[in-house]
């Protein structure tokens, strides 16, 4: 169901993006006029744009988040503890904190809409360590972050 959901987001902001952007190129003169003007099918054009932005916005949340074994032998609590001190040094806030997993959310909410309110970041206790899950680029960047955090 998160992926469907993630699917929806995307292919609207997909949307919203491409409309901001010819209606900007309509405003500042670079394209004139209507939609049977800026595209070369018209509004005909505009289904197969939907269509385009369909696939890609299926495809996207396989591909825009994963989950990533973090390195590290210390225990739960040590880990939770380096976290959260990590996290507040940078643009999060602890969003929830259970027994097996702690997440983060973006504190600013220019952050959070920018990212379509999909910033979670969460760690979580598995069988064989830790894991680290969310948007792909955040999760690469903050991950050796916590690693170094929780073993100095």
């Amino acid at each position: 169901m998160k992926y469907l959901i993630r699917a929806v987001k995307y292919f609207f902001y997909f949307a919203i993006l491409t409309t901001a952007i010819v209606y900007a190129l309509i405003l500042i003169g670079a394209v004139e006029g209507g939609i049977e003007n800026i595209f070369e099918d018209g509004y005909n054009s505009l289904y197969k744009i939907a269509i385009f932005f369909a696939i890609v916005a299926a495809v996207y949340p396989k591909f825009g988040f994963v989950t990533r074994k973090l390195e590290t032998e210390a225990d739960w609590d040590t880990v939770k503890v380096a976290a959260k001190a990590y996290f507040q040094e940078k643009p999060f806030k602890v969003e929830s904190e259970g027994t097996d997993s702690i997440s983060f959310r973006r504190r600013d909410p220019i952050g959070r809409l920018t990212k379509m309110c999909e910033d979670r970041i969460t760690i979580s206790r598995t069988e064989n360590g830790y894991s680290m899950e969310g948007l792909r680029k955040d999760v690469f960047l903050y991950a050796t972050g916590v690693e170094i955090k929780i073993n100095n």
